[in-house]
C-alpha cells in the first residue's frame, strides 16, 4: 500500500480533490503509509498538523479521542481540531495527559 492508495481510500477530505499534491505532502513528512492511514481515520488531514504532534509524542491512536474542547465548540476528534487550527497542539497534549 503507497501513501497515494491511503490518501485516495479516505476520500476528498484527505485530498481535496488532488490526490498527487496530497500524497506527496504526506510523503515528505517521512511518515510510513500505515501511520498516515492512522491519521487520517484520526481525522487530521493536514500532514504539518500531523508531523507537529507526532514530534510533540502525540500519536494518532490518542488524537482519535474525541473532545468539544478548542475554538468552536463543536465536538470532533483532537486530530481534527489541531488541524483545523481550534486547538494548539501544546492544548492537545494537556488534553491528551502527553507529557
Amino acid at each position: 500500500m503507497t501513501i497515494r492508495d491511503v490518501v485516495e481510500r479516505h476520500g476528498q477530505f484527505a485530498h481535496r480533490g488532488d490526490p498527487e499534491a496530497a500524497a506527496e505532502a504526506w510523503e515528505e513528512t517521512g511518515l510510513p503509509a500505515e501511520e498516515v492511514d492512522q491519521w487520517l481515520r484520526a481525522r487530521c488531514y493536514d500532514p504539518a498538523a500531523a508531523e507537529d504532534m507526532a514530534d510533540a509524542g502525540i500519536s494518532p491512536e490518542a488524537a482519535s479521542l474525541r473532545t468539544s474542547a478548542g475554538a468552536a465548540r463543536t465536538t470532533d476528534t483532537v486530530a481534527f481540531k489541531v488541524c483545523a487550527g481550534e486547538l494548539e497542539v501544546d492544548e492537545a497534549r494537556d488534553i491528551l495527559g502527553v507529557h
